[in-house]
């Protein structure tokens, strides 16, 4: 998880899981080639097997697993838009930033190991509660890092006359 940009009006948070699409991508072609192999010389079904059940296992999980994930808060256009790319598609959906009341861990334990991910908390609109911003668990500090980044960012939030304001405010200047 990174920050791909943080400026006073737009905070880009991105994952780009690339190194389990490699290691999946790679697992998926090195049974192919092994498939293919076995049938040039002579294991034609032995190969077929290979392929079709092997390295279509490893690409069935790279098509269900990997995505890319992408949250863009935008203080000027006033939103939150979490934008998610897979294999299958891709789906944008779009908050109310004044909705956004922060960004929590959550975490999940087992086998002797602790993984986090970020998820986002919104107390408005359609889709009040608890979002995750990924969908897996990860180990690291990715999930604390991007905590802190939407956190401060928000805390942070600059008026045109320099000074903080509140997200809640829904004056009209006249």
């Amino acid at each position: 998880m990174k920050i791909v940009s943080q400026t006073p009006d737009l905070l880009i948070l991105e994952n780009q899981p690339w190194l389990i699409a490699v290691i999946l991508g790679g697992m998926s072609l090195g049974f192919v080639a092994l498939g293919v192999g076995l049938m040039a010389s002579g294991e034609v079904v032995a190969g077929l097997v290979v392929i079709l059940i092997v390295g279509a296992f490893f690409g069935l999980f790279l098509w269900a697993f990997v995505r890319r994930n992408q949250l863009i808060l935008d203080r000027t256009a006033g939103t939150l838009t979490h934008r998610r790319r897979t294999l299958r598609g891709y789906r944008e959906t779009v908050h109310a930033l004044a909705h956004l009341q922060e960004a929590v861990i959550q975490s999940s334990s087992g086998s002797g190991s602790n993984t986090h991910r970020m998820a986002y908390v919104l107390s408005g609109g359609m889709d009040v509660g608890t979002h995750p911003f990924t969908e897996v668990y990860t180990s690291g500090r990715g999930a604390q890092t991007a905590v802190q980044a939407v956190n401060g960012w928000l805390a942070a939030a600059p008026s045109s006359s320099g000074g903080a304001r509140s997200l809640d405010s829904d004056a009209i200047a006249p």
